[in-house]
C-alpha cells in the first residue's frame, strides 16, 4: 500500500499514519494500483479549527495525468455544508447552531481511480469568543483601554484568561477577570508600540480570540489607524514606500465571524477595498448577483498590464472604532481561471498572492465615493454613457468565456469607498507619515478619519487644492503644464515626465547622478497655488546601499515623453506618491460628502 503525503496549514509537510494523524491519504492495495505512473492527492486546509458559521476552503493538488481531479465528501454528512465545490478545491462552511465539539472529516477521491483517497479532518468548535473592541485600536502613551468579552455556548460559564504579546515591552494587563481586562499603554512612546491582547476560553483553550492596540506618542483616538511603512506582509521581498495598515472584516451583521488582516495597502489613488481571497480563509462573504443569478465581478485593469479580478461581496468593514456596515468590496480571487478579455486585455497577471500584489489587500481611499464615479458622473450605470466600461462583469457560476462582456451596474452593487460608510467622520481622511531625510528601514504615521469632524482632523493651515472634472489638478513643473496631476499614496515614487537619465538595474526609476533638488507648483481648478520642494536621487545607487530599506524619500519614476501634453492629450500626469507624504499631512476630501464648513464641495486635496 502507497501513502501520499499531505500538505498541513504553512506549508508543513505531515507525516501520514492512518490510525492517529488528522490528514491521511493512502492508495488501494497492489491489486487495485493501476498500471503507468501513480495518482496522488495532496490535500491543503485553510485552517484545521473553525467555528459557528465560519468556512475553510481545502484544496486538492491531484497528480493525475488525465487531468480529471477529485470529487468531495462530507462526514457527518448533514454537520455544515459544502459549496464551491470543483475538481481541485471546495469549501466548508460550518453549522450556525450546534452545542458539542465535533470533527468532520473531507474527503477527496480520484475521479480516474476512486481508491485513491485523502481525508482531512477539520475541528468545529461551538464556543466562540469575541471581543471589544474587537477591530485594532490607536491610543496614547500612559493611557488605558479596556477589553472586553463574549463567550458564546460555554455552558458551564468557566470564561476566559488573559494574555499579552509582546510579553515585555508593549505595556501591561491590569485587572485582569473572566469578565475583562484593561491594557495599559507604556508610559513614554517614541515609535509606536504593538501589542496583541488575547483571550483564551478555560472551557476550550483552542477557542480564543485577539486585537491589537497600538500604543502612539500622540494622535491616537477611535477615528485612527496606524499605519506603518516597513515592506509590507510579504518577508524578504520588501515593497518600498508602501503604506499598510489593518483592518477587520466580518460577516455583515457580525462581530464573531470576523478576521483581521494586515499588509492592508492605503491607497489615496484609488477607491474600496480590495481584499485577496486567501487572506480571509475563514469567512464566506455573501456574493452580488445581477437579475438572472449571475455573479458580478470586478475588474481592476492597471497601466503596467496586470489586473485585479473578483467577485462583489458584502462585508462589514471595522478600521479602528469606525465600521462600514454592508460595505461592498472586491474579493480578489485564488483562482487560476482567466477573466473575460475585456478585462485581462491579454494579460495573464492576476495579482492574486501577497507575493504578487505586495499586500494582502488595498484599501481605496481616494476622494471618490464609488470606484466607478468621477466628479459627480456614474460611468458604470448608464447614465452617462452608452458602453460600459470594462469594471464590472456577468458570469454564470461555471466562470466568464474570454468573450463575455462588461455590463452597467447601478450605484448599489458598485465597489464602494469604506469611508463614505462611516458614522461622523465620513467625509474624508488625513494621512500623515513621519518626515524622512535619508532612507530608512521603516518609519510610522497615522490615518484618521473625517475632515474637521473631530478634533484631531482638524485642516489647521492646510491649504485646499480643489480638482477637475476628472479629480485631478496642475502641476506646473519644468516648463511643463501637466494637468491630470493627483496625489496617489499608493505610488511608490514621484512619477513625472522628465529629461533625466533612467536607471539601468531600475529602468522605470530615474538614476540622476547625484541628488537633484527640484521645486514644482501645484495649482487647483478654482483654488489653491503653492510650491513643492522635493528631492531626486539615484534609485540604483540608493538600493545598493541600502539593502532591506523600505523607506526612501527621494525616489521618482518616469511618466511618459517630456513636453508632450497638449491641450489635455499627452503625457499631463505628476503623480505625487507616497515620498510627497513623509513630513506632511494630506488631506482627501471625498466628492458627494458634506465638506468642512466654510470650504469648497469635494473632491479635493489639501496639505
Amino acid at each position: 500500500m502507497m501513502c501520499a503525503r499531505l500538505t498541513g496549514k504553512g506549508g508543513q509537510l505531515l507525516t501520514v499514519i492512518l490510525s492517529s494523524l488528522l490528514l491521511f491519504s493512502c492508495v488501494g492495495g497492489s491489486n487495485t494500483t493501476p498500471t503507468g505512473t501513480p495518482i496522488s492527492i495532496t490535500l491543503l486546509p485553510s485552517a484545521n479549527t473553525v467555528s459557528l458559521g465560519q468556512s475553510v476552503v481545502i484544496s486538492a493538488n491531484v497528480y493525475d495525468q488525465s487531468n480529471q481531479g477529485a470529487t468531495w465528501a462530507l462526514n457527518p454528512v448533514n454537520f455544515g455544508t459544502l459549496s464551491d465545490v470543483s475538481s481541485s478545491s471546495v469549501t466548508y462552511t460550518a453549522p450556525t447552531d450546534f452545542t458539542l465539539p465535533t470533527k468532520i472529516t473531507i474527503t477527496a477521491t480520484s475521479v480516474s481511480n476512486p481508491n485513491v483517497i485523502a481525508s482531512v479532518q477539520i475541528s468545529v468548535s461551538p464556543i466562540i469568543v469575541g471581543l471589544s473592541p474587537f477591530a485594532p485600536q490607536t491610543i496614547n502613551a500612559g493611557e488605558q483601554i479596556g477589553v472586553f468579552p463574549n463567550v458564546q455556548n460555554d455552558t458551564m460559564n468557566t470564561g476566559v484568561t488573559w494574555s499579552i504579546s509582546p510579553a515585555s515591552g508593549a505595556g501591561s494587563l491590569i485587572d485582569a477577570s473572566p469578565g475583562g481586562v484593561t491594557y495599559v499603554a507604556p508610559a513614554i512612546v517614541t515609535d509606536p508600540v504593538m501589542a496583541t491582547i488575547t483571550a483564551s476560553s478555560i472551557a476550550n483553550p483552542s477557542a480564543r480570540s485577539s486585537v491589537e492596540i497600538t500604543a502612539l506618542s500622540s494622535g491616537a483616538g477611535p477615528n485612527v489607524a496606524a499605519v506603518r511603512v516597513d515592506g509590507g506582509p510579504v518577508t524578504g521581498s520588501g515593497r518600498q514606500n508602501a503604506a499598510f495598515t489593518s483592518i477587520t472584516i466580518c460577516n455583515p451583521g457580525s462581530t464573531i465571524v470576523c478576521q483581521t488582516v494586515d499588509g492592508i495597502l492605503v491607497d489615496t489613488g484609488s477607491y474600496g477595498l480590495r481584499i485577496l481571497q486567501s487572506q480571509i480563509p475563514l469567512l464566506k462573504l455573501p456574493t452580488l448577483t445581477d437579475g438572472s443569478g449571475n455573479a458580478l465581478e470586478n475588474c481592476v485593469f492597471n497601466p503596467d498590464g496586470t489586473f485585479l479580478w473578483g467577485p462583489v461581496a458584502q462585508a462589514d468593514v471595522n478600521i479602528g472604532a469606525q465600521i462600514a456596515p454592508a460595505a461592498l468590496v472586491q474579493i480578489i480571487t485564488s483562482s487560476l481561471d482567466q477573466p473575460p478579455d475585456g478585462c485581462s486585455q491579454g494579460s495573464f497577471i492576476n495579482l492574486n498572492t501577497p507575493e504578487l500584489l505586495g499586500a494582502n489587500g488595498i484599501l481605496g481611499i481616494g476622494p471618490e465615493p464609488t470606484d466607478c464615479i468621477v466628479a459627480g458622473k456614474n460611468l458604470c450605470d448608464g447614465s452617462t454613457q452608452a458602453v460600459p466600461p470594462k469594471v464590472y462583469f456577468s458570469c454564470p457560476k461555471n466562470g466568464c468565456l474570454n468573450s463575455d462582456q462588461a455590463v452597467f451596474v447601478p450605484r448599489d452593487k458598485q465597489v464602494t469607498n469604506p469611508v463614505t460608510l462611516f458614522g461622523a467622520d465620513n467625509n474624508g481622511t488625513l494621512l500623515q507619515l513621519a518626515p524622512v531625510s535619508t532612507p530608512q528601514v521603516k518609519t510610522f504615521g497615522t490615518l484618521t478619519f473625517g475632515i474637521e469632524t473631530e478634533v484631531n482632523n482638524t485642516l489647521g493651515g492646510a491649504t485646499i487644492y480643489t480638482t477637475n472634472r476628472a479629480g485631478e489638478f496642475t502641476t506646473i513643473f519644468n516648463q511643463q503644464l501637466l494637468t491630470s496631476s493627483f496625489i496617489d499614496s499608493g505610488a511608490s515614487e514621484y512619477l513625472f515626465p522628465g529629461l533625466m537619465p533612467t536607471c539601468t538595474v531600475n529602468t522605470n526609476l530615474y538614476c540622476p547622478p547625484g541628488l537633484r533638488n527640484l521645486v514644482a507648483t501645484n495649482k487647483g481648478s478654482t483654488e489653491g497655488v503653492g510650491d513643492v520642494a522635493f528631492s531626486v536621487d539615484n534609485a540604483d545607487s540608493m538600493f545598493a546601499s541600502y539593502p532591506g530599506y523600505t523607506v526612501f524619500s527621494d525616489l521618482a519614476g518616469h511618466n511618459g515623453t517630456y513636453n508632450t501634453c497638449i491641450n489635455g492629450e499627452g503625457a499631463c500626469s505628476f503623480v505625487w506618491g507616497l515620498p510627497f507624504f513623509y513630513g506632511r499631512a494630506v488631506y482627501t476630501q471625498i466628492d458627494g460628502q458634506r465638506p468642512p464648513f466654510g470650504s469648497p464641495g469635494g473632491p479635493w486635496w489639501a496639505y
